[in-house]
């Protein structure tokens, strides 16, 4: 089978840095234009692949009352996999259109109840898409201490409590998503995707940590994965060539995913894997990027490309 290849050779580019206990996992969906969208869907096979367990067993649980902020926890179904909650960081019943630092703090929340209810220190985050901006401006949160209160940075309160072991993000617009650029003067969030926009030159910001320059949290292991996809191939007359031109391009962090560039998805100082053939509804859906999530968190080097089938892999020959 193709799908069993390819795991195969994502199992074989994976050594393992370390046996460490495995803490819980929390997934971040991305931007969400329509409400009534619900996480278990978002998230069934990622979920499953890591909890062992079906994304029918998915238990709900209301953290904030007043607010009506829920999380959903699928537990391990042995002890070889590990537990999986599913954030829902959004307000109920409407789109994911609000201050990203709005909701970083619900994260917050939801992060503080994990640890508390399950005992653990910390907590392993997925996000996809915008989700990981969301989940950086809770890990970063002072990158913003001399712009809070100002109109644009309300003080939401958000403090990091040093309560995330390791952060993997799925096409993730790290420097902005171009699409947004045209809708950065109608509301807060455009602004905040925007390549141009404060929040991001914020975030991104190198500043000295422990005698270095860096841009991310010293104490979390950042992964970013970038999909690229080839639009068109099937358009030219010599398809295979054309194909080779597509994934040659998406190695060399060319392209995009259909919806977040790569290049915007790199970021430096992290782990970063190129994932060929996956565009953006892939990246978080995709059984190769489940399989590779799983490795990473066991403790395996990112590697740095990743092909959602084995036809893709020219530099080897296909069965």
């Amino acid at each position: 089978m193709a799908w069993f290849g390819c795991l195969l050779l994502v199992s074989l580019a994976y050594p393992v840095l370390a046996s460490v206990a495995a803490p819980p996992v929390l997934l971040l969906y991305g931007f969400q234009p329509i409400p009534g969208f619900r996480a278990t869907v978002l998230w069934a096979d990622v979920a499953e692949h890591l909890a062992g367990n079906d994304i029918l067993n998915t238990e709900t649980i209301e953290i904030g009352t007043e607010t009506g902020h829920g999380l959903f926890f699928l537990p391990a179904g042995d002890e070889e996999h590990r537990d999986v909650f599913l954030s829902d960081y959004a307000l109920p019943y409407e789109p994911t259109v609000r201050d990203l630092r709005f909701y970083a703090e619900r994260l917050a929340d939801e992060i503080e109840w994990i640890t508390k209810e399950l005992s653990v220190s910390r907590v392993d985050i997925v996000a996809h898409s915008m989700g990981a901006l969301v989940a950086r401006a809770y890990i970063e949160a002072s990158d913003f201490d001399e712009v809070l209160g100002s109109e644009e940075f309300p003080n939401h309160g958000t403090v990091y409590r040093g309560d995330v072991r390791t952060l993997i993000t799925l096409a993730a617009p790290h420097h902005g998503a171009f699409l947004a650029s045209f809708g950065q003067w109608l509301s807060r969030l455009g602004r905040q995707l925007s390549p141009e926009g404060e929040f991001l030159e914020l975030l991104n910001r190198d500043t000295v940590i422990d005698d270095r320059l860096t841009s991310l949290h010293p104490d979390v292991r950042y992964v970013s994965m970038a999909g690229q996809t080839c639009f068109g191939c099937g358009l030219r007359l010599d398809e295979e060539a054309c194909l080779r031109e597509c994934v040659d391009a998406g190695i060399a962090w060319q392209g995009s995913d259909l919806v977040v560039l790569m290049a915007s998805a790199y970021l430096p100082e992290a782990e970063n894997a190129a994932c060929i053939g996956m565009d953006h509804v892939d990246m978080h859906t995709h059984p190769v990027l489940a399989e590779a999530i799983e490795r990473i968190l066991a403790g395996g080097l990112a590697p740095d490309v990743i092909y959602a089938s084995p036809e893709l892999r020219f530099d080897t020959p296909s069965d």
